[in-house]
């Protein structure tokens, strides 16, 4: 009986892109919060001009992302079935992927940029 060898791709390079993604949000998502806490804390007696930009910006990026995340899904949904379509008139069989996984990393991309940002805007300052 033949033994199965392992592939020549990593087992973190198979993952989908989406877990990528994922995961660079979770790595700087905790840093970023607690930057925006700890601002926030300290100037809570007597909030700046700065401190309160900073509360509206963090709620209005939300919001952005939000609505960049749902157009960014509904794209990938809508080329996802526009390919399926194609490629099924022009072969005969419908397309192969992960669908799911494109759907998803078009959600978070507009979660990771954000986050990102925010991280290196905050270190510095």
């Amino acid at each position: 009986m033949a033994r199965k060898t392992r592939s020549s791709k990593s087992e973190f390079g198979a993952l989908p892109k989406a877990t990528a993604e994922a995961a660079a949000i979770m790595t700087a998502a905790p840093f970023v919060i607690a930057s925006r806490l700890t601002g926030f804390w300290l100037s809570a007696a007597s909030p700046s001009a700065k401190d309160r930009a900073e509360a509206t910006r963090m709620v209005t990026e939300k919001m952005m992302a939000a609505q960049e995340s749902a157009m960014a899904m509904n794209a990938a949904v809508s080329a996802a079935a526009w390919k399926s379509v194609i490629d099924t008139m022009s072969t005969g069989m419908a397309s192969t992927g992960n669908i799911a996984d494109d759907v998803l990393t078009a959600g978070l991309k507009p979660y990771g940029k954000r986050v990102r940002s925010n991280r290196k805007r905050l270190s510095k300052g």
